[in-house]
């Protein structure tokens, strides 16, 4: 496992009551992003992904809105509009460049119910575009007098409709000369530092993230095909479905298996947050784990397609998360608490609940070459024949594993 960091610094209204965080890059616990040498796409990108698909944005509260740092690129990326528009405020750096483009990105992303803020302003006029567009304006009054803090509040609060932040509110005297002249929101170290949350990121390998980024290019893959290939590895799979809990497009609904998640997100974006999933960091993960995962949802897949033919694919998504402690090394009700999967998939991988759980249990049992007693006797299959599908899946697995291993070359 690797860990993780996540900055937080909390916004606060004119009551003192905390509405907002604010999402900050951090590379350890201490670590910000200045002198880190990352740039700034890879910065909001490990943002976005430490918080949606690894350490989850719900201990922060469902009812507080989250403001993130995007460059234009990430700005125009789909992966931005897969994110939850009622509690994302995304802000446009004050470094950003702006251009024709940009403005139609942002009026996409309006369009779309998300809140824009604009960071560290600085009136120019070639941002007037934006300022008719956006909601939030944050003004830095870092070391600045009232009368400064003044020009600056002016130069926006004549607009009219946009809230107005202060930002690096240092000291009480500032706090209450920027309440007085009638801020609405406040950020800073008088009322609060920024904290650093820590998570577990899953061990992911780097030839096969690279090998997979490498096959989703092709632009003739099927949702089918796009669905195998992400199967083939765990921690993927694993981090897709974390994703969803936390973005706008599963719109609260449980996911049923990977074809499902699949279809909701579409092939582009797919490919999008798989370079994402790149940008993290990449380490090794214990190779049998990932064998036995594969060998169980290929098991519980061939059970459901010879037999259970409308539960194939939610008997693949149990067999294929059965063994994610091993693979993350927590606790599995603490690996699956955070997947947003049906509750009776969760039932079946835990304690082996219902038909599902019965599937899977089988498969452990023959992992153990133990065929003794009844083995699912509600389908009428023998140990035989059971037997037979699990040598079957233990193949296919290992033959997987040897072409994620295989160099890329030779994709």
């Amino acid at each position: 496992m690797t860990n993780i960091f996540l900055g937080v610094q909390p916004i606060f209204d004119r009551e003192r009551q905390v509405v907002a965080y604010e999402l900050l890059f951090r590379s350890s616990g201490t670590g910000g992003f200045e002198g880190s040498g990352v740039d700034g796409d890879c910065a909001t990108s490990q943002v976005i992904l430490n918080a949606f698909a690894d350490i989850g944005v719900d201990q922060l509260g469902r009812d507080k809105q989250l403001y993130i740092n995007l460059t234009a690129g990430m700005l125009a990326s789909d992966v931005i509009q897969t994110l939850p528009p009622d509690r994302v405020v995304l802000e446009i750096l004050e470094s950003v460049q702006v251009t024709p483009e940009l403005i139609e990105s942002v009026q996409r992303l309006v369009d779309k119910g998300f809140t824009i803020a604009l960071d560290d302003f600085m009136f120019q006029s070639s941002w007037e575009p934006l300022l008719r567009i956006c909601h939030i304006v944050k003004l830095d009054v870092l070391g600045d007098d009232e009368d400064a803090m003044r020009v600056k509040y002016e130069s926006v609060a004549r607009r009219g409709g946009l809230k107005l932040l202060a930002e690096k509110v240092e000291n009480r005297i500032q706090f209450v000369q920027c309440l007085n002249m009638g801020f609405d929101l406040f950020q800073g170290y008088y009322l609060a530092r920024p904290r650093v949350m820590e998570g577990k990121r899953p061990p992911a390998d780097k030839i096969r993230v690279m090998r997979l980024l490498a096959e989703l290019q092709d632009n003739d893959l099927s949702l089918q095909e796009v669905e195998r290939l992400i199967a083939q590895d765990v921690a993927l799979s694993y981090r897709l479905l974390r994703f969803l809990s936390g973005a706008s497009i599963s719109q609260g609904r449980t996911i049923h298996n990977l074809m499902q998640a699949i279809s909701l997100v579409g092939l582009r974006t797919i490919r999008q947050w798989a370079a994402l999933v790149a940008l993290g960091t990449l380490t090794t993960q214990t190779p049998y784990s990932i064998t036995r995962s594969l060998a169980y949802a290929r098991f519980c897949q061939i059970v459901g397609e010879r037999n259970l033919p409308r539960e194939k694919d939610a008997l693949f998504t149990v067999g294929l998360f059965s063994n994610l402690d091993e693979i993350l090394e927590v606790p599995l009700g603490e690996a699956l608490a955070s997947l947003p999967l049906d509750e009776a998939i969760k039932a079946a991988i835990l304690s082996h609940e219902g038909l599902l759980g019965q599937v899977l249990a089988s498969a452990a049992r023959f992992e153990g070459w133990d065929a003794s007693g009844p083995i699912l006797p509600t389908l009428g299959l023998s140990g035989e024949v059971l037997s037979t599908y699990f040598l079957e899946a233990f193949a296919w697995a290992q033959g997987v594993q040897a072409q994620l291993a295989a160099p890329l070359s030779k994709a």
